[in-house]
């Protein structure tokens, strides 16, 4: 990154209309004019790109630097930071629902492997009638018939049924099974309350205005 770092911010005054000329030396672009341009081609220009400080930029600043100037820059530079605050309490919202159904496909795919490898389904059985969970009876009623995870879960409860093999007693490792599957319908099927899907939004709106964009 650092060796094409001159040549994309040459570019970058090109597309701006500045001779490039002034503004670069062969060791690379002069701190000095920094002050010179808009702050928002200022903070892509800088020496180190990555950096947030404006004390790490002023040191490179010999001359003056105009107030309005560095109050700007200083917003600029400090929202890549900002921007990583609010994507940390994003994440803090939506862990839980996430490792939550990973888990819960992960155990999942564990019972219908062990399924498939120690009971296996005897050719031509027919699928047992489970009597769904009403939360899962409840996602099937609300999802689309062509909704790829209804379908998913459908085909998992017919196996599971398949597998039971009828039988009055139903194994422990299908009711595990299907224990994992009526926890990934409750997770697809609402996975923040209210009022954190409310806080998940105001924290992305934060996330697009400090990125430039309005939302």
């Amino acid at each position: 990154m650092a060796k094409y770092l001159p040549l994309l911010q040459q570019e970058l005054l090109r597309r701006h209309g500045i001779d490039v000329s002034d503004f670069f030396t062969r060791t690379g672009f002069i701190p000095d004019l920094l002050p010179t341009l808009r702050p928002d081609l200022a903070v892509l220009l800088q020496p180190e790109l990555f950096n947030t400080r404006m004390e790490e930029l002023e040191v490179l600043i010999p001359g003056p630097i105009p107030a309005q100037w560095k109050t700007e820059m200083k917003d600029l530079l400090y929202a890549p930071e900002e921007i990583r605050r609010w994507r940390e309490k994003a994440w803090t919202l939506l862990e839980k629902p996430v490792f939550g159904r990973v888990q819960s496909f992960v155990e999942l795919a564990i019972s219908l492997h062990s399924l498939s490898t120690r009971l296996g389904t005897a050719e031509g059985s027919q699928p047992r009638d489970f009597k769904l969970p009403s939360s899962l009876a409840h996602f099937f009623r609300m999802s689309r018939p062509d909704d790829e995870m209804r379908q998913f879960l459908a085909a998992a409860v017919s196996y599971l049924g398949a597998a039971s093999g009828g039988t009055l007693e139903v194994p422990t490792t299908i009711v595990r099974a299907m224990r994992d599957v009526e926890r990934i319908a409750e997770i697809e099927e609402q996975s923040l309350a209210p009022a954190q899907q409310e806080r998940l939004r105001f924290y992305l709106l934060q996330i697009a205005r400090l990125a430039g964009e309005n939302g």
